[in-house]
């Protein structure tokens, strides 16, 4: 079986391509122009050069593969619309024709809980309403979902989309190490009481979670959300890593309401000002962090035979172990430079 990964330079790419080589698997993986490859240099893996967005370089791609692990992606949630959509929307529509016209027999794409909204206030499952949130990343990978959905029902295309929750683990530069520094210098603080629940899985259980929705026979043309549905919330995380780094958990607190306004105004402030990068607050991190996001897993569980193997103490100590030795050791060399 020849699998392609797409996006393997990225969290779930490079761990998910880490476990098909572990699993005896040489994966090829479609790498952009300027992608480091780091520790794919080392691996056995198949390198192609190209574009999601290019149709020549996919169909190079994709010619004799027979799954197709679609992890790239435009992420987080400030930028051009454009840009997002011309790689979520654009570059996934591209991808599933070339898939088609090659006879690949799956193509898993990689989506976001966040489609159902930033803060679903509850619980929720995959029938939970779409929303989309006033960001370009919400509003590109919803959009996306929907281009799928006709793609499904009219071309029978065999796509099975996956909805991660909050991805964490070794590698997590976006969220991880920003959040162990902050706890390390005594600098965060916790959205709320702390009591709200947050969706997270650690990065190697979402990997597995792909490799068996591109496996299941039903799992063609279906949507299956993949968190740990252990009971976490804001304070357990972040108390959790502040336990793993030997500091002081954070103590200080901003009210949910507040919060999201400061982000409201900073977000129009960035906009105002033709701001290129993003604010240093935004409503999607404070919905992320302070929202109540619990999210059932049964159907993934009943017909991919998914079940998370990480839990919350083991994950934040590989985390940790990865942000000591990497992530933290880098940081203290470019300051010394």
């Amino acid at each position: 079986m020849t699998v392609l990964v797409t996006g393997a330079t990225g969290l779930l790419g490079s761990h998910l391509t880490e476990l098909l080589v572990a699993q005896g698997e040489r994966p090829r993986v479609l790498l952009q122009s300027g992608d480091s490859l780091n520790w794919l240099g080392e691996a056995n893996v198949d390198v192609h050069w190209g574009d999601v967005r290019d149709r020549e370089s996919l169909e190079a791609a994709v010619s004799g593969v027979d799954r197709v692990l679609h992890c790239a992606a435009r992420t987080g949630p400030w930028g051009p619309d454009a840009e997002f959509q011309r790689t979520n929307v654009l570059g996934l529509k591209t991808l599933v024709e070339v898939a088609l016209t090659a006879g690949v027999q799956r193509l898993v794409h990689v989506s976001s809980i966040t489609v159902h909204g930033n803060d679903v206030g509850g619980t929720a499952d995959e029938t939970a309403p779409i929303r989309v949130e006033a960001n370009p990343y919400s509003r590109s990978k919803v959009a996306g979902e929907r281009l799928l959905a006709g793609m499904i029902r009219d071309r029978g295309a065999p796509v099975t989309i996956v909805r991660p929750g909050w991805i964490y683990g070794p590698r997590d530069s976006a969220s991880f190490a920003r959040f162990a520094g902050m706890i390390q210098r005594g600098r965060m603080v916790m959205v709320g009481p702390g009591t709200n629940h947050v969706p997270l899985i650690y990065v190697r259980d979402a990997a597995q979670g792909v490799l068996l929705a591109a496996e299941a026979p039903r799992a063609a043309g279906r949507t299956y959300l993949l968190v740990n549905d252990q009971p976490v919330t804001q304070r357990d995380y972040l108390s959790a890593i502040a336990a793993e780094l030997d500091a002081a958990p954070p103590k200080r607190h901003l009210p949910y309401s507040l919060t999201l306004m400061l982000g409201t105004v900073a977000e129009a402030g960035a906009r105002l000002t033709n701001g290129q990068q993003p604010p240093p607050i935004m409503r999607f991190g404070v919905q992320l962090l302070g929202g109540e996001n619990r999210f059932v897993i049964t159907r993934a569980r009943q017909e991919l035979g998914f079940t998370p193997q990480v839990s919350l103490a083991e994950g934040v100590m590989h985390s940790v172990d990865w942000y000591r030795t990497t992530w933290s050791a880098n940081a203290t060399h470019d300051r010394a430079r």
